[in-house]
Order: C-alpha cells, then sequence, then structure tokens
C-alpha cells in the first residue's frame, strides 16, 4: 500500500546512514564496524558470517563494495524503516566451504529501526539480493 513511497518522517536521513554505514561495512567484511550500526540480536547473524569467511575472501574484496541507498522507503512509519539498498562488487557465497565469488552488482533490503532514539539495522538472517542473477 504505501510501497516506493517516502513519507517524509523525521530521522530519514539518519536511517538512510545507518543503513548505508552498515551496508558499506558489511559488504567489506568489517563485522566489527558493521556491529556497531546493527541491534544486539543481529550479533549472532554478523558473527555467523565472519565465521565463513575465509582469508582468501578478505583478499577478494579488499574494500571493493560501493553501496548507494534509495531514498524512498518501501515502509516508512514513526520506528521502522526498509531501506533498498543498491551493492556493487560484493562477495556472494556460493556453496559451504567453496570460496565466495564476487558478484558485480545486487539490491537488498535492510530494515532499519529505531532503539532508544538511534537508528539501527535489524538483521533477521543475511542479506539475500533481490535482484536475480542472469546466469
Amino acid at each position: 500500500m504505501m510501497a516506493s513511497c517516502n513519507l517524509g518522517f523525521e530521522g530519514d536521513g539518519a536511517a538512510l546512514d545507518v543503513a548505508t554505514n552498515w551496508a558499506e561495512a558489511y559488504f567489506n567484511c568489517d563485522y566489527h564496524e558493521a556491529a556497531t550500526y546493527a541491534t544486539t540480536e543481529s550479533d549472532k547473524w554478523l558473527r555467523f558470517a565472519a565465521s565463513n569467511t575465509t582469508e582468501q575472501d578478505l583478499q577478494t574484496i579488499q574494500g571493493k563494495a560501493s553501496v548507494t541507498a534509495d531514498d524512498n522507503f518501501t515502509v516508512a512509519n514513526d520506528t521502522l524503516r526498509i531501506v533498498t539498498l543498491n551493492v556493487k562488487n560484493f562477495l556472494k557465497t556460493v556453496a559451504i566451504g567453496a570460496p565466495a565469488q564476487l558478484q558485480e552488482e545486487g539490491t537488498f533490503l535492510v530494515t532499519v529501526v529505531k532503539r532508544d532514539g538511534k537508528w539501527k539495522v535489524r538483521m533477521e538472517g543475511l542479506p539475500r539480493s533481490e535482484k536475480q542473477s542472469r546466469d
């Protein structure tokens, strides 16, 4: 009903900044930095991602991931934003134990919630691209 509608709530810029900063850290495999932008219940997902990141993955990514956020929210209210992020040059896990592959582009929906007056990314799993691969 409110799809792709920027309702102009107070804090829109802060929510976008948090989503973008989190994604820049996450997709560049800086999970400690990503945790500073995430809710405490997201820690288990960040630990899981970190435990499945190899030295080879870190050498492959080397800060290549870049993120842009769409300033129109899929959902927006006083304490919640669903932010659409376009990520370029990120690692895509293909199978457990197999090296991750550098993916050119993907679109991700990220939930940002307001907790104690601060915006935080709430992870309910590992991010999955909404854009389907042409392969």
